[in-house]
């Protein structure tokens, strides 16, 4: 690759065969293949730059194998970030030897690299204090040199800004698109059917249906647990906005200072921090559907902004001058008794009106107990794929009218984790729940994985040690990989690492 190479003559190639692309993922394709004609490229990857938190955002990736796009994010370490903050400015680097770089070391740890690679990046400042990268590797080291540089500051400006564009193509189109490839992806999961929608709950499945339609609002009361949820995404999946996002939050959740700005987004600058523009949940859900959880939990100034909504179905950034026009149905939900929220002045009389179109109430699991036999057969079916258990789940012979005898304070929920933390303990044998019978014939809640007679009540500390044993003895002391212990407990297996030398576990006191 050392041969002299016609530079001008190269970058009139560059402007016929990839600045004339149309489609994005074609256009970096073409980028991969005209640089392997002059320079060694094993691999090629985009990501953005932010300095002000020191990390990379990778949105796609080349090799032979072609295109993989990408959602990843990967941040510094304190020497890496202040390489990294070094490099502001500059327009190409080129590292020849990644294994001895701080700046390196921390992005081939994230993508795996084992080998000894040359890195070239080429910097594109982008908007708000950004900088997209296109990132060359080659395997070995000391394979890049003076020429490649040279032919790189040549071609700096088209490239450049066919990367910007790339990068801003992947940004406009990935946010939405993420939302549907979710919400088709559960559709396909819940299979539109929902368990006990011809029993305990066809009355509320038949008022789905009729609400469904129609673009109203739709409160959905109910205690913890009861699958509020699975009910907003089956008025989702029936109604005419089923090809649209349906973006689900907790307003609980959500900090009260920062309430506002998640639900209706703010513009560069509004206020320190922002440094760029933020699309709010209403935005995110355009033609689609929102789901409100716990909506007793948002402010009264929340509240006031929300009815404004509801009322003009427009919105303003926080910081923004004009107002913007939203089509998105809101399906909200709440544990609470709103009416007394408003007697209390806690919720806004009026905002309630307006949401209470058409309430629907779904019943507690101890008034549907003739699902509960189904529900629990679904739930180990579920469970047990994925945690891929290497047997065949059964139920003991009393085990319905133990699950049926109980009361479950926290419903469906509670249902649920019960399933998953026997399947976790009987190892292979019938599924029995001796537990909710010992517990005062259903009148209390069930004893937990870990708690031992005499000791009171079990700290959270605890419980969770001995779920992440439990997890280990079944995978038979195997963290990561195929039905290893991060598998089972749906954890990353550097979390879990994290969390057993936190509680001090260690793999050869519970792999035998």
């Amino acid at each position: 690759m050392n041969r002299e190479v016609n530079i001008d003559r190269l970058a009139e190639e560059f402007s016929r065969e990839v600045v004339t692309s149309q489609n994005a993922k074609t256009t970096l394709n073409r980028i991969y293949r005209f640089c392997r004609k002059f320079m060694p490229v094993d691999f090629l990857n985009l990501p953005i730059f932010d300095p002000v938190s020191g990390s990379l955002h990778y949105k796609a990736f080349v090799s032979d194998d072609g295109i993989m796009l990408a959602d990843e994010k990967v941040r510094f370490s304190g020497s890496a970030r202040e390489q990294a903050g070094r490099y502001v400015g500059e327009k190409i680097i080129y590292i020849n030897n990644t294994h001895r770089e701080p700046l390196t070391i921390d992005i081939i740890n994230h993508l795996g690299i084992r080998e000894v690679a040359s890195t070239l990046f080429i910097i594109a400042p982008l908007e708000e204090r950004r900088f997209g990268v296109l990132g060359l590797i080659a395997w070995g080291e000391g394979r890049y040199n003076e020429q490649h540089l040279r032919i790189m500051e040549r071609l700096y400006t088209p490239l450049t800004g066919v990367v910007s564009q790339i990068l801003a193509h992947f940004e406009i189109s990935s946010q939405k698109e993420r939302l549907v490839i979710e919400n088709k992806a559960f559709k396909k999961r819940l299979g539109y059917r929902i368990i006990g929608a011809e029993s305990g709950l066809k009355e509320v499945m038949g008022q789905v249906e009729k609400v469904a339609a129609l673009d109203i609002p739709v409160l959905l009361t109910g205690e913890t647990g009861v699958g509020k949820e699975v009910i907003a995404n089956a008025i989702h999946n029936f109604s005419n906005r089923v090809d649209g996002p349906l973006v689900s939050f907790n307003c609980g959740a959500i900090p009260e200072n920062l309430v506002e700005s998640e639900l209706f987004g703010y513009e560069k600058g509004a206020f320190t921090g922002a440094h760029s523009l933020h699309h709010g949940y209403f935005e995110q859900a355009d033609e689609g559907t929102v789901f409100m959880d716990e909506i007793g939990e948002l402010s009264l100034s929340a509240q006031v902004s929300l009815l404004r909504f509801l009322q003009t179905m427009e919105l303003r950034r926080i910081g923004g001058r004009r107002t913007i026009s939203v089509d998105a149905r809101v399906v909200a939900a709440t544990n609470r008794d709103i009416q007394v929220l408003v007697q209390q002045g806690r919720f806004r009389a009026d905002l309630w009106y307006r949401l209470n179109v058409f309430p629907i109430h779904i019943p507690s699991l101890r008034e549907r107990k003739e699902d509960i036999p189904e529900l629990a057969r679904y739930f180990a079916r579920r469970q047990a794929l994925e945690m891929n258990l290497p047997y065949s789940v059964t139920f003991s012979p009393e085990a319905m009218n133990q699950l049926q005898a109980y009361d479950w304070p926290g419903n469906i929920r509670e249902l649920k984790n019960v399933i998953e933390r026997a399947l976790i303990v009987c190892q292979g044998a019938p599924l029995t729940f001796d537990a909710l019978t010992v517990a005062g014939g259903g009148k209390e809640p069930p004893a937990v994985v870990g708690s031992e007679p005499g000791e009171g009540f079990p700290t959270l500390d605890r419980i969770i040690a001995s779920h992440i044993r439990a997890a280990l003895k079944l995978s038979r002391g195997r963290v990561e990989g195929r039905g290893g212990a991060a598998q089972l407990l749906g954890l990353h297996p550097s979390t879990l690492r994290a969390k057993m030398r936190k509680h001090g576990i260690r793999i050869e006191r519970v792999a035998r």
